[in-house]
């Protein structure tokens, strides 16, 4: 039977009117049939320049967007009714961001290095937090899944050799092979590249789309990569060996053409996560595959080094092997680099509602006929085999029924969601309040006074609503002034 556990789904839809940047939180329920919207227009306070301040620091970068991101009080609240959801129902939590298409600043931040507003502790080394990009794309073919297929890897190394000529440095093609080798286990790996068990020793455009109709489930691509101004620039390779700069449009052609493309496709080009914060970053390879069509999407920002690289994708395949729960797996692998400075690095696209790359098995049916035992009195029960009474027997019930019982559908207790938001409340306001504390109420940033009042108000909330449901909850001396 499949052990799948549906998460909870907190999708933030960002959008651009003439006045700035907007946001709307929708939260979506495995046990409802309707999504709530949690807040609506909600002016966002996003200022991409400022951002670049703390480009070389990951974790200062990814304070200053959660300030900038949850700057408005609606999308703090929401945020906390997702997170205490989630934990109050034992779910993980899926946070989608979903980004207009042709948003290309907002596809060049580093929404990755996004923390929890109330621990400040970042979302993507939560191993309960799938944190995913979603993007609109115009590709009328269904996104849909079978049964767990025959799992086939093709692996596209470029490295012309004249990429000195363009100061680019060479790729250590066999260690590339092997370190996916070594992520894959036994999973069949076509390769292409100079590479001794190469199909084509040439990484071409032709070579590759050949390649591609042989409908391999998994696509990986190791090769060099910029960004001009409208589009991302592939450093592949010519018959010769020389350089072939391949526009990205180019390769998203090639999979919005296939009849059956890879279920994933993974980018280890140098930039194929997006160049941040530059005019051409909505043309990087990640949300550029993601319009053409693919249902899910894993780029790098960055390149990895050969130890991170060693622990993320062996960690991210064995997951993924696990279950094809693609989201999941992406934040087990990014939190097995939770130590490492590339913990942010891994981006991911999917336009799979659940994260699932295929279908779950279907449960076992109970053969038919068989050994049921039922209609105990006392130490007496009838035993009927195949339709056919053989009578009684006197002994102690082991087993009621050779098929388990349908189980009840999730409820939500409201008292323990209420305690768990007023916990996150509180575990908030101690946040600011330590922060208020080093600095002092003379030098206290506007945002620490701001997330005070604003944490006091939410314990004011989930305390009436506890009081409301006939269970009020204990005073503590800092929930008010």
């Amino acid at each position: 039977m499949s052990d799948r556990l549906a998460a909870v789904d907190l999708t933030l839809t960002l959008g651009v009117t003439a006045t700035g940047y907007v946001a709307e939180a929708r939260l979506t329920q495995p046990s409802s049939q309707a999504d709530a919207v949690l807040a609506s227009a909600v002016p966002l306070a996003l200022e991409p320049a400022a951002l670049l301040a703390h480009a070389l620091d990951p974790v200062a970068y990814g304070q200053a967007l959660t300030t900038q991101l949850f700057a408005a009080p609606a999308l703090r609240d929401a945020w906390q009714q997702a997170r205490a959801l989630a934990h109050g129902t034992n779910r993980p939590l899926r946070v989608r961001l979903s980004l207009p298409a042709d948003a290309a600043d907002l596809h060049a931040l580093r929404w990755e290095t996004l923390r929890d507003p109330s621990s400040d502790l970042p979302l993507a080394c939560d191993e309960r937090i799938f944190l995913v990009r979603t993007l609109a794309s115009s590709e009328l073919r269904p996104v849909t899944l079978g049964p767990r297929p025959d799992l086939r890897a093709l692996l596209v190394v470029a490295n012309p050799h004249d990429l000195a000529r363009y100061h680019l440095a060479a790729l250590e093609v066999a260690a590339e092979v092997q370190r996916v080798r070594d992520a894959l286990g036994a999973t069949p790996l076509t390769i292409i590249g100079d590479h001794a068990d190469a199909v084509s020793r040439r990484a071409t455009l032709t070579a590759l789309q050949a390649a591609l109709r042989e409908a391999p489930t998994i696509f990986c691509l190791v090769a060099h990569a910029t960004s001009t101004a409208t589009d991302t620039v592939l450093w592949l390779e010519a018959a010769d060996g020389t350089a072939a700069r391949v526009p990205g449009q180019a390769l998203s052609a090639v999979f919005s053409h296939l009849a059956r493309p890879p279920l994933l496709a993974v980018l280890m080009a140098c930039t194929s996560g997006g160049a941040s914060h530059q005019a051409g970053a909505l043309a990087a390879l990640g949300p550029r595959l993601a319009q053409a069509g693919m249902g899910a999407v894993l780029a790098l920002h960055d390149r990895l080094s050969l130890a991170d690289a060693a622990t993320f994708l062996p960690t991210l395949w064995r997951e993924v092997a696990r279950d094809g729960a693609l989201d999941r797996a992406t934040a087990v692998a990014r939190a097995a680099l939770r130590d490492r400075p590339s913990w942010w690095v891994p981006a991911l696209w999917l336009r799979m509602r659940d994260g699932y790359l295929w279908e779950a098995s279907p449960p076992p049916t109970a053969p038919p006929g068989g050994v049921h035992i039922s209609g105990s009195v006392g130490t007496v029960q009838q035993i009927t085999v195949s339709g056919g009474s053989v009578g009684a027997i006197i002994g102690r019930q082991v087993n009621v029924s050779a098929v388990p019982p349908t189980p009840m559908g999730n409820t939500i207790n409201p008292i323990a969601t209420q305690r768990t938001l007023l916990e996150a409340h509180r575990a908030t306001l101690g946040h600011y309040l330590h922060q208020l504390a080093l600095t002092g109420s003379a030098h206290a940033r506007p945002e620490v006074s701001h997330g005070i009042a604003e944490a006091r108000a939410g314990i004011a909330r989930a305390k009436a609503a506890l009081t409301a449901l006939g269970a009020p909850a204990d005073e503590h001396p800092e929930d008010s002034l």
